[in-house]
């Protein structure tokens, strides 16, 4: 980063006497909303993000993600899965994935993107990308923005900014999306669309958001449990009304459960034969891979790009050298989800830290260089606090849709993970207006 403006902050606002009681009334209602809400902890004060940050960022997360197209698209290629031995998945799983890619399915698959920035004294680093139509943009974050359009005064956080400073909606290049990929024109007619989702996330607020906001742009969508979506040749349907495309509201550790992996052969049947787009193929797994990150000569991540923090495989070779820098490592597994399995080298003992790493080499694993987080005071009901905050980039088609801040007290050495209890913000940025400007637009096979 070029600028002395800190990469994130506070709208100035926001420190005004009457922040007090928005920083209480903006969590109770959201869970008034729905109390399943009260799971994820929608508690910071939207956040502001840098212009030379917000760029840096965007330029990182398309660079990064064309060029993990390309390695997704040579380790499928070679037909028989041994690649994908090599990256984590079991031979059955390898073969799968390898027997069901088509020409399109990475492209469909690579639509919908977080890229995960933690903010550290060099500026932003990219430590992890997540693909899959379960990215925690969609719904929540256009949900966040009513809330806080609703909420007296809370309007006025961002005009003390800049007039063209606002929440970020990704619904609407979600929408945007989505009809490119049912081949709905826009402005036609309104094309039927079913979130399909496990029998244990069907009451969860999330999806259920993502479909009243598709709905206001143009879809008629509805969210329903994957037996409760049929298939008949080229024709999906949900309570006997035909649907033009299916989106499978899976993360992979879902997706290859038996049941839910009939769901999708299914579905992609039912492509195949000319029926509805399924959104999105399980190949977005090999996007999100962290091995993919990982360059072959294990110095660099990403090839090197600038803004990623160096990632490397773990061998048995590199064990004497991860011994000795365990405090500035963090080790996580390959496939892996919600901050599962990740383990901070500083948080642990050496004798855990050694263990950890004998089982890492069991199944593939990275280790990537630690990223020390910055603290940000935030406002809380009775004062301000510390915490450690990342942001997740949006991308959605190619084009980038928004960022999502995700932090932690400071000094807990917790993992900024929802699921793992951290609290959630959108955080806006100057551009965001609804459109991107083409010096951020870049097409789905640019630099590929």
């Amino acid at each position: 980063m070029s600028s002395n403006e800190p990469a994130l902050r506070v709208p100035d606002a926001a420190w005004d006497t009457s922040f007090a009681q928005l920083s209480t009334a903006l969590p109770e209602r959201f869970a008034a909303h729905h109390a399943g809400y009260r799971r994820i902890r929608p508690a910071f004060t939207p956040l502001v993000v840098s212009p030379v940050a917000a760029r840096d960022m965007w330029e990182t997360t398309r660079t990064c993600l064309a060029r993990l197209r390309t390695r997704a698209s040579r380790a499928l290629a070679d037909g028989c899965g041994s690649t994908l031995d090599g990256l984590g998945y079991p031979p059955d799983e390898a073969a799968w994935l390898a027997s069901i890619h088509t020409p399109t399915s990475l492209d469909i698959a690579g639509c919908f993107a977080r890229a995960d920035f933690v903010l550290g004294p060099d500026g932003p680093r990219l430590v992890e990308i997540n693909v899959g139509p379960t990215v925690g943009g969609i719904g929540i974050l256009d949900r966040y923005a009513d809330v806080v359009d609703d909420l007296p005064g809370a309007a006025d956080l961002f005009r003390a900014t800049s007039p063209a400073v606002r929440l970020p909606r990704p619904a609407q290049p979600w929408g945007r999306a989505l009809r490119r990929l049912a081949d709905a024109p826009p402005g036609g007619s309104r094309p039927r669309m079913v979130l399909a989702v496990t029998d244990e996330e069907a009451d969860i607020p999330i999806p259920h958001d993502a479909a009243h906001y598709l709905t206001a742009e143009g879809f008629e969508a509805r969210v329903a449990r994957t037996s409760d979506i049929a298939f008949d040749g080229s024709r999906a349907a949900v309570g006997g009304q035909r649907v033009d495309l299916v989106y499978g509201c899976f993360t992979y550790d879902e997706v290859i459960t038996p049941r839910y992996r009939a769901f999708v052969d299914k579905a992609l049947a039912c492509h195949a034969r000319g029926g509805p787009v399924y959104v999105a193929p399980p190949v977005f797994s090999l996007l999100g891979n962290k091995a993919m990150l990982a360059l072959e000569d294990g110095e660099h991540g990403a090839d090197g790009l600038r803004g990623v923090a160096a990632t490397r495989l773990v061998t048995p070779a590199a064990l004497s050298w991860a011994r000795a820098e365990r405090e500035r490592l963090v080790l996580k597994p390959a496939i892996g989800y919600g901050g599962r399995g990740v383990v901070i080298g500083r948080a642990v003992s050496a004798d855990e830290w050694d263990a950890r790493l004998g089982a890492a080499l069991a199944r593939p694993h990275v280790l990537q260089d630690y990223v020390p987080s910055g603290s940000l005071d935030l406002p809380v009901p009775h004062g301000r606090a510390p915490f450690e905050v990342g942001i997740g980039c949006l991308s959605v088609d190619g084009h980038f849709a928004g960022f999502l801040a995700r932090g932690v007290p400071a000094g807990t050495g917790g993992v900024a993970n929802v699921h793992q209890g951290a609290f959630f913000a959108p955080a806006a940025c100057a551009w965001l207006d609804g459109r991107t400007p083409a010096a951020l637009a870049v097409s789905g096979s640019e630099g590929q």
